[in-house]
């Protein structure tokens, strides 16, 4: 009888957990407004919000008829509650399903930075369409739920690859594809075929408001906590059922959420001083928006490994992961690929840092699995 009623008070913890880290992890749509925006000339302001927009109304449309069946590998969640009424009366799912949604949401937004000034806004809504419909579901399956790599031991805590890296990955092949803005190089050609040497000088085009670009970091950093810690009974496969007390869900909590949340900062303020030490030796001076993406990338970086990874290694992740971003955008415009706000840096390659980092750790937990 006492464990029954222990699991009901934790099984009330545990929605509540999902509910309030998914509203954070969905308010970083916000960061992502804010940080993109500024950046961009105030002429293209309004195309950033409009894009935000469409990605929180198409990809949750989509995502509620199939994309979360696809993610979770279970066909009964398709039009969750309609096919399946008695999914109505399950916490559980519908938890999942909103914080699972708040993720998708994020990768999803973040080709938007790559491609901003210069992209159609048709073509995103086909974009919006494909990626929450199936692009992410289907690597979402195949690392968090049951696919392939999850059964090879495959571990990626809160995303670094699974959201990140793919969303960077995205961008980057966008970035090429659109080709750059026609200001950006002195010689640019409207057909340009994926990048392109020796396209003469490459330009600065400022954003129109760096303090709205800073508050979208911080928006971003204050997010990134509930991002992280929301992954710490979800990420641990973890729910209140016959075979999991509630002893065990207060362990993993007792044990993952502070290691969570010191990794989380100790990575932030590494790729704070790597990019900002970076940024000065390379430009020669210190630089708000390159400092200001170090510490997105600090936390992007730690998420595949936050839950058990050392802070000491968590700052070293975070340093090379902000030290790199610098070398990222001068080698991409060398190149001719125009990234507008320094995404592929910020995401695709802390991401791949992250999810080279879990694997040096080495340190995995055999409950994750």
């Amino acid at each position: 009888m006492v464990d029954i009623l222990a699991r009901d008070i934790i099984l009330i913890v545990y929605t509540f957990w999902l509910i309030i880290t998914g509203i954070l992890v969905f308010f970083m749509q916000a960061g992502f407004a804010f940080l993109e925006s500024g950046q961009v000339r105030s002429k293209n302001a309004t195309h950033v919000y409009m894009k935000i927009c469409a990605n929180i109304g198409i990809g949750t449309l989509v995502w509620w008829l199939f994309g979360f069946a696809i993610f979770s590998g279970d066909w009964n969640y398709c039009l969750l509650g309609v096919i399946d009424p008695s999914n109505v009366d399950n916490l559980n799912v519908y938890g999942h399903w909103f914080t699972m949604w708040g993720f998708c949401l994020v990768s999803c937004s973040i080709a938007s930075g790559a491609i901003a000034e210069r992209f159609s806004f048709k073509a995103y809504l086909i974009y919006v369409t494909l990626y929450c419909g199936f692009v992410y579901p289907f690597f979402g399956w195949m690392a968090w739920s049951a696919g392939p790599l999850l059964k090879w031991g495959y571990v990626d805590y809160a995303g670094s690859v699974v959201v990140h890296f793919q969303g960077g990955l995205t961008a980057l092949i966008a970035a090429m594809i659109v080709g750059p803005r026609m200001e950006k190089y002195a010689r640019t050609n409207k057909k340009s075929w994926l990048f392109e040497f020796g396209r003469g000088e490459c330009y600065t085009i400022p954003g129109h408001n760096v303090a709205q670009m800073m508050l979208g970091v911080f928006i971003l950093c204050v997010c990134f906590y509930g991002f992280n810690v929301g992954s710490v009974l979800v990420g641990t496969l973890c729910e209140p059922t016959a075979n999991v007390t509630a002893r065990e869900m207060i362990r993993i909590l007792v044990n993952d959420l502070p290691t969570t949340t010191i990794n989380v900062t100790m990575s932030m303020a590494g790729g704070i001083l790597g990019a900002m030490f970076g940024g000065w030796l390379m430009n020669k001076k210190p630089d708000p928006l390159t400092t200001g993406n170090g510490a997105i990338a600090g936390m992007v970086s730690i998420c595949a490994g936050v839950g058990f990874t050392h802070p000491g290694f968590a700052i070293v992740v975070g340093i090379i992961s902000g030290a790199i971003i610098p070398l990222v955008v001068k080698s991409l415009d060398k190149i001719g690929i125009d990234d507008t706000v320094g995404t592929c840096g910020v995401h695709c390659t802390s991401g791949a840092i992250g999810g080279i980092a879990t694997g040096v750790m080495g340190l995995i937990r055999p409950a994750y699995h």
